[in-house]
């Protein structure tokens, strides 16, 4: 604990001030403090608005570019969705078409209407 102690108390010893600090104190002192429009002025230099502004309309690109890319998305989901329900409903009509036929095969069977061959004769459909 000697060690801390010791830089501790170096560090905080007095030293004297360096040659003129005096006087530069008194001097920004005595300068006029500048106005709230001077002091956006100064906020708003040329080379920190342009940095600034730059900053921003790359934000606003990435929030376009961002915002774009979403609704391309959403389209290509929604006609997928279209594209998907447009099969299941080719789907059901083959399969009640189906259905229907083999309803008809299985009606004239239990009607005992047979060809030559021994199997069921398709009536009017194609």
């Amino acid at each position: 604990m000697d060690r801390l102690e010791d830089a501790l108390r170096e560090a905080l010893r007095r030293k004297e001030a360096p040659e003129g600090f005096a006087e530069r104190v008194l001097a920004r002192h005595a300068a006029p403090k500048p106005g709230p429009w001077e002091a956006f002025r100064l906020w708003v230099h040329p080379p920190s608005l342009r940095w600034a502004s730059a900053a921003a309309l790359t934000l606003v690109l990435l929030a376009g570019f961002q915002y774009t890319a979403e609704r391309r998305r959403r389209a290509q989901g929604e006609a997928a969705k279209e594209q998907v329900l447009m099969a299941l409903r080719i789907t059901a009509d083959k399969l009640e078409y189906t259905r229907e036929k083999v309803q008809r095969v299985a009606d004239l069977s239990a009607l005992g209407v047979r060809s030559a061959a021994g199997q069921a004769k398709p009536a009017n459909f194609i």
